[in-house]
């Protein structure tokens, strides 16, 4: 029983050392967030954007989008330990982009998401993050 009792809690602190180790030794670094607002209607659109980091929330910003126009805004952590999650909002919508690694690639990395409002009331904007991962 001992025995058991042993095995498990040295199976149980090795199991934990890994995940220090890639905390400690990671050389991921956030550069950038850049997102692309596209305003798919007839009418002037304000976007607001937040990201939410390790530490808390940054304050929000807004950019006013022009009917019909696509604009990339470039948000910068500021030396933020990790992004949680960015945050939307346009009109009535407010949305959310969360689960996102907070250790991030190995190396300078910045992030991509594209907040869009449609042309259609009867489709619902959209906030979400695309794949690539290259500054």
């Amino acid at each position: 029983m001992q025995r058991r009792q042993a095995l498990l809690g040295t199976t149980a602190v090795l199991s934990t050392i890994p995940g220090c180790l890639s905390l400690s030794l990671s050389d991921s670094s956030l550069r950038a967030v850049n997102v692309e607002l596209l305003n798919a209607t007839e009418q002037r659109q304000t976007f607001h954007l937040a990201l939410e980091t390790g530490s808390g929330m940054l304050d929000w910003e807004s950019h006013p989008v022009d009917a019909g126009v696509d604009e990339a805004v470039t948000l910068t952590p500021d030396g933020a330990t990790s992004l949680v999650a960015v945050h939307g909002a346009v009109n009535d919508f407010s949305g959310s982009v969360s689960n996102l690694d907070p250790d991030g690639p190995d190396g300078e990395y910045c992030l991509h998401f594209r907040f869009q409002y449609p042309r259609s009331m009867d489709e619902d904007p959209q906030l979400a993050q695309i794949a690539d991962i290259h500054c």
